[in-house]
């Protein structure tokens, strides 16, 4: 099986490296310190790339890119350490609108000019997505909704309720009390409280909503593949230079052994992004969510395993912000919780075996 990238892959990663660049820690201190952790003129940047129309329908102005696509992109921003929330306030909001049939906020989203929070979580519910609290009432909604990632920026909150319905609300709409808080990776995100909020509903039929879940399952673990892929390049490039006992710690045989095993956790865990991005979901939609629960707990653990290791190698300076691979492995530690933790996400595996 060929697995070389066409021109128009190539030329889209070649561009998402050009726009990352290398690491820089002093400028994602900065950015992390504007109001919402965020810089709305770079969301412009990513919009004017085309990394969100590439989540679109073509039919809602987007490029329509496939599985393979996206998941490229992801590996791509992970690798780069990417600050820019592409994920949950990009291909996620995309996703939802489209599936939801709001073509006019899916151009918004896809030209930059918006910026879209989802509010799926409620408080005591730990990882189930059906909305059960949040409720519409006489045309109004109320409820409470908790972790919506990016909420401080939002111009427009997309809230899941009860009844397989989704609720688009402005971010400042009477009702609507927001707490924000700080999450591991940096960003920002809130807990939502509704009273009596006004919307416009859609409906979300469960089968598409679950498929969206799917789709940010698979590329929440390319993305953490690139990421894993960035701390392993930097450990081996680490103790190539790193001198205990008059030679590079690299030569310690006990090392090698493990950086091997990091090593064939990493492969292991590119085949798994691999075959399942090359599935067709519409062949199986119903399973499509749990086949891809079981790629992101696996590649969750691959890269939990490796960033741990990293941190270990590097020692002391491991454990701070100064280096890319703390900020990598924070990433990571949310990413492998998004949509399901590894246990959660293999009991929904098991039930599509």
């Amino acid at each position: 099986m060929n697995f070389d990238l066409d021109d128009h892959q190539q030329l889209t990663l070649d561009m998402i490296g050009r726009f990352l660049g290398p690491v820089d820690i002093a400028a994602r201190h900065a950015m992390r310190k504007v109001e919402g952790g965020y810089s709305r003129a770079r969301w412009q940047e990513v919009a004017d790339l085309g990394l969100l129309a590439l989540a679109a329908p073509e039919a809602m102005g987007g490029i329509g890119g496939t599985m393979v696509d996206l998941a490229l992109v992801a590996e791509a921003l992970g690798k780069g350490v990417a600050i820019d929330p592409w994920l949950e306030n990009g291909v996620l909001p995309v996703r939802l609108a489209a599936a939801a049939g709001d073509g006019r906020l899916v151009r918004d989203l896809v030209a930059g000019t918006h910026f879209a929070a989802v509010a799926f979580a409620e408080p005591g519910r730990r990882y189930e997505t059906d909305a059960v609290g949040t409720r519409l009432d006489a045309g109004h909604i109320a409820g409470a909704k908790t972790f919506v990632l990016g909420a401080p920026l939002a111009d427009t909150l997309l809230i899941t309720i009860a009844g397989h319905k989704l609720a688009k609300v402005a971010g400042d709409a009477a009702g609507v009390v927001r707490q924000d808080y700080p999450v591991i990776d940096g960003s920002y995100a809130a807990t939502v409280d509704l009273h009596r909020t006004s919307a416009e509903i859609f409906d979300l039929p469960e089968a598409k909503f679950q498929r969206v879940i799917g789709d940010v399952r698979m590329l929440a673990a390319a993305e953490m593949l690139g990421l894993a892929q960035r701390m392993f390049d930097d450990t081996l490039a680490y103790v190539g230079e790193r001198q205990q006992f008059g030679a590079a710690i690299g030569s310690f045989q006990a090392l090698q052994h493990r950086l091997v095993e990091c090593y064939a956790a990493l492969e292991q865990a590119r085949s798994m992004v691999l075959r399942s991005a090359m599935l067709d979901p519409t062949t199986d939609d119903a399973n499509w969510p749990r086949i891809t629960a079981g790629a992101k707990a696996f590649v969750g653990e691959a890269a939990t395993r490796i960033g741990l290791e990293a941190v270990q190698m590097h020692g002391g300076m491991g454990q701070t912000d100064e280096l890319a691979i703390g900020h990598a492995l924070k990433r990571v530690m949310l990413l492998d919780k998004l949509f399901g933790d590894q246990d959660h996400c293999l009991r929904s595996f098991a039930r599509a075996a």
